[in-house]
């Protein structure tokens, strides 16, 4: 019996080594486009990666992703090389890696699908990543924005509601134009929100370590012992609620854009020379 063990145990240590050797890396390109007459919402969940949505594209959605793998080998015969999926399932469009377990360094197995979306800007958004940053621009529909490990920046026009979460990392949200709600959250990082200053809506904010700044003029309404402040601005008509555990919390006016700055004149025409 002792000597049966002798030899699992080295065995099983050869297999771990083998499987922990770092594998062969390969990237990837892939695009795509989907008509957006039919696609109310769009579902992206990876593991590792970045997602960016802009909603610059009217009539259709168009991805581009860049994948690197380890470990992995691409599949021909696979779609996206058996990388990720995309299925359009009735008026939804759900983009993100097949198995799950790829996007973790496991036996030299790892995963990164970074995401560059263009899309309608009322298409509604439930975007969802474990280790990677998630931003996006001029969305006008609702947004439900999780990650773990990675930063939330959030450009969105006002005019749905907003759901924001973190653990490491800091949510930033801008309402460009209007404000309908919106529940913003994280356990280590900053947490700021930036509203129009006609916005009506009414603060619930909890925290633990850190502080408290706002723009607003702010009727507070504190609760001694549980760090949590309440306040109405504008009559209060939606709710913004705002919690974190390490970490401050802003409420600031939203900077208008920058003026484009006009183009520069053509350079005048040499003399003998006809004019284009």
């Amino acid at each position: 019996m002792i000597r049966r063990n002798r030899l699992i145990v080295p065995l099983f240590g050869a297999l771990l080594l083998a499987g922990c050797y770092p594998g062969e890396q390969h990237s990837a390109r892939f695009e795509q486009k989907w008509p957006a007459g039919t696609i109310r919402r769009l579902e992206v969940r990876e593991v590792s990666g970045a997602i960016t949505v802009d909603g610059d594209s009217p009539s259709e959605i168009r991805m581009l992703a860049l994948v690197r793998a380890r470990g992995v080998e691409p599949n021909p015969r696979e779609e996206n090389q058996g990388y990720f999926r995309t299925e359009l399932d009735g008026d939804t469009l759900a983009i993100g890696t097949r198995d799950r377990h790829h996007g973790h360094f496991f036996f030299g197995r790892e995963i990164r699908v970074d995401y560059e979306l263009h899309v309608p800007p009322s298409l509604a958004l439930e975007l969802r990543s474990v280790n990677g940053r998630i931003a996006t621009r001029g969305i006008a529909g609702e947004i439900s924005a999780t990650t773990v490990n990675g930063t939330v920046d959030l450009d969105a026009t006002g005019a749905s509601e907003v759901a924001a979460k973190t653990v490491n990392g800091r949510v930033q949200v801008r309402f460009l134009d209007d404000f309908h709600g919106a529940r913003l959250s994280a356990v280590n990082g900053r947490v700021t929100a930036s509203l129009p200053p006609a916005a009506s809506f009414f603060g619930d904010f909890t925290q633990v370590n850190g502080d408290f700044e706002a723009a607003f003029p702010l009727s507070i309404h504190s609760n001694p012992g549980s760090r949590r402040v309440s306040g109405e601005v504008n009559g209060g008509r939606y709710a913004l609620r705002i919690t974190t555990v390490n970490g401050d919390i802003k409420i600031d006016h939203v900077l208008p854009s920058p003026p484009t700055p006009p183009a520069p004149p053509a350079p005048p025409t040499p003399p003998g020379l006809p004019r284009t």
